[in-house]
C-alpha cells in the first residue's frame, strides 16, 4: 500500500474522532480556512521531497529481492558445432589397415554436434550443482560419415566445508540488504516526521502572521483616532499644532508596520505552498488558516516516560540500530572468508552410445555402473592478508558505527533537553507577557486621560500606543515559541506522528 493512501486514509479515520476530538473547547475553523489537519494531509500526499523520499524502500527492497535472485535455479542450454581435419596417427592407421586392409586415406575428417540442457545454481548452504543432460553427434571419415551419438546425464555438485560454508556465509548479502530496507523505512520516518514538524511550526508562524496584521492595522486604527481628536482638539485652541504632527508621525509608523506585517504575512504563505503543494501559481487564491490547535500553556511533561518513548520510537535512533547490527553481520562473514577453502566435490552420470538418439539413452540401462566421481579441494592462502584486512576492516566499522550510535543518543539526549528548556522558557514568559500586555493597555488609557486633561503630550501617548503594539506582536510570538517548542519535543521524542494522530506508514 502506498504511503500517501495510507496516510490519507488514517487521517480520515482519525478526523472525525480524535484528531478534532481532543481540540473541542476550541472554535470550528471558519469556511474557506485551512485547519493544520487540512495541511498535513497536504504535505503528507504532494511533498516532493517525500515523495522522492518514498522510492528508497522500494530501491533497497528490490536490492533485497536481487540477493535473493542469487539462489534462484538457472536454466542451462548449450549447443555447439566443430567440424576439423588432421593428420591420422600411425596407430590409427595400422588399426584401420588390419580391419579394413589395403590402403589408407592419411587425413582424419571429424564433424560434432553438441547439444545440452539441464539445469545449475547455488543453494543457501552454499552448495553449488548443476544436473545436464545432452547428446553429441559424432561424424567422421572413419565410420564413413555414418552419425553415432554419445548421450551424457550427469549431477555435478561442489559443497565448501570451510570457506563459504553454511547460511550465515551465504545469506549475508540478503541479511544486509534487509537490514538497509529496515533502515531506510526508518529514515523515510523520520523525513515524514521533519516534514510534519516544519508544516506545524509553518501553521503556527502563519497564525502569528495573521493575528499580528490584525494587531497593526488595530494600531493603525487608534494611531488615526488620536490624529482627529487632536485634530479637533486645535481647532478648539485645546492643542497645539506639534501634537497633530506628532500624531500623524505615529500614523505613517503604525502604517509600516502594518506593511512588514502583511509581508511576513506573505511569506509564510509561501512556506505552506512550498512544504504542503507540488507546484506553484503565482495567481492561487491566498491560504488562511485557523487557530484550532495552538495551545496557549505548556503540557505537563514527565523526563522518564518521554525518554523511553525516544529511545523506542525516534526513528533516527532506531535506524542508527539498524546499521550498527548491519556490521555484526560484515564481520561475520569477514572470519568465515579467513578460513582456507576446502571443496566436496562429486559427479555421478550415465553414458550411453548408440546409432540413434533413442538408442544411445536406453544404453544407460546396459551399462553396470555409473560413472561417477569424488574428490577434495584445498586451497590456502600462505599469508591471507585479505582475509585478515577485510576482518579488520569490519572491526573498525563495527567501532564506527557504535560510535556513530553514540553520537546519536548524545544528540537526543541534548535535543530533549534543549526542547524542554525551550518548552519552559516559553510558558514562564507567556504569562510575563501576559502581564506586560496589560500593562501596556493601562499605560495607554491613562495617557490618553491625561492628554484629554491636557497633563501630556501627544508624543507620549504614541509611544503608549507603540509600546502597546509591540508587546502584543511579542504575546504573540511568545505563543508561537511555546508551539514551536512542543512540535519540536515530539519530533526528538518520535511520538509527533502519535501526538498529532497521524499513522506514518512506510509500505
Amino acid at each position: 500500500m502506498r504511503l500517501t493512501r495510507s496516510i490519507l486514509l488514517t487521517f480520515m479515520a482519525f478526523s472525525g474522532s480524535a484528531f478534532i476530538g481532543a481540540q473541542e473547547d476550541q472554535p470550528a475553523a471558519q469556511a474557506g480556512s485551512y485547519t493544520l489537519h487540512d495541511l498535513l494531509v497536504a504535505a503528507l500526499n504532494t511533498n516532493l521531497e517525500l515523495q522522492a523520499k518514498r522510492i528508497d524502500p522500494q530501491i533497497q527492497d528490490l536490492r533485497v529481492e536481487a540477493a535473493i535472485g542469487e539462489f534462484m535455479p538457472n536454466a542451462i542450454l548449450a549447443g555447439s558445432y566443430s567440424s576439423s581435419e588432421r593428420q591420422k596417427t600411425a596407430q590409427e592407421q595400422s588399426s584401420i589397415s588390419s580391419i579394413f586392409g589395403g590402403t589408407n586415406d592419411p587425413i582424419q575428417l571429424d564433424d560434432n554436434g553438441r547439444l545440452q540442457v539441464g539445469i545449475g545454481g547455488r543453494l543457501p548452504t552454499g552448495t553449488t550443482y548443476e544436473a545436464l543432460t545432452g547428446i553429441d553427434e559424432i561424424r567422421n571419415s572413419f565410420n564413413q560419415f555414418n552419425s553415432e551419438f554419445v548421450a551424457v546425464s550427469s549431477l555435478t555438485m561442489t559443497q565448501p566445508l570451510m570457506r563459504d560454508f553454511g547460511l550465515t556465509a551465504n545469506l549475508a548479502e540478503v541479511r544486509l540488504q534487509r537490514k538497509a530496507a529496515t533502515a531506510s523505512r526508518f529514515e523515510l520516518q523520520t523525513v515524514a516526521l521533519r516534514i510534519i514538524r516544519d508544516v506545524a511550526n509553518a501553521y503556527h508562524e502563519m497564525v502569528f502572521a495573521q493575528e499580528n496584521v490584525e494587531v497593526k492595522e488595530q494600531a493603525v486604527k487608534v494611531a488615526q483616532d488620536l490624529v482627529r481628536d487632536n485634530q479637533r482638539r486645535y481647532e478648539e485652541g485645546r492643542m497645539a499644532p506639534i501634537d497633530v504632527t506628532q500624531a500623524q508621525s505615529r500614523v505613517a509608523e503604525a502604517r509600516e508596520e502594518e506593511l512588514l506585517a502583511r509581508n511576513f504575512l506573505a511569506q509564510r504563505r509561501n512556506q505552506i505552498v512550498q512544504l504542503t503543494q507540488d507546484s506553484f501559481e503565482f495567481d492561487q487564491r491566498e491560504i488562511v488558516v485557523d487557530r484550532t490547535f495552538v495551545i496557549e500553556a505548556a503540557p505537563a511533561v514527565d523526563r522518564e516516560s518521554a525518554l523511553e518513548d525516544m529511545f523506542e520510537l525516534n526513528p533516527s535512533y532506531l535506524g542508527s540500530i539498524e546499521l550498527t547490527e548491519a556490521e555484526d553481520i560484515r564481520i561475520a562473514y569477514a572470519k568465515n572468508q579467513r578460513w582456507p577453502r576446502v571443496d566436496l566435490q562429486a559427479s555421478f552420470g550415465y553414458n550411453g552410445l548408440g546409432k540413434t538418439m533413442t538408442r544411445s539413452y536406453r544404453n544407460y540401462w546396459e551399462r553396470e555402473e555409473p560413472t561417477w566421481s569424488a574428490g577434495l579441494v584445498v586451497n590456502y592462502p600462505l599469508w591471507n592478508k585479505t582475509g585478515n584486512s577485510r576482518l579488520e576492516q569490519a572491526k573498525k566499522r563495527k567501532a564506527q558505527a557504535l560510535l556513530e550510535l553514540k553520537r546519536t543518543e548524545v544528540v537526543l539526549l541534548s535535543a530533549f533537553d534543549t526542547a524542554t528548556r525551550d518548552l519552559n522558557n516559553a510558558s514562564a514568559r507567556i504569562e510575563l507577557v501576559q502581564d506586560s500586555v496589560r500593562l501596556a493597555e493601562s499605560a495607554l488609557d491613562a495617557e490618553l486621560k491625561r492628554l484629554s486633561s491636557g497633563l501630556t503630550t501627544s508624543f507620549n501617548v504614541a509611544q503608549a500606543q507603540r509600546d502597546l503594539s509591540a508587546v502584543q506582536s511579542r504575546a504573540l510570538a511568545t505563543r508561537v515559541d511555546l508551539n514551536k517548542a512542543y512540535t519540536q519535543l515530539g519530533f526528538v521524542l518520535g511520538t509527533l506522528a502519535r501526538d498529532l494522530k497521524v499513522e506514518v506508514i512506510s509500505e
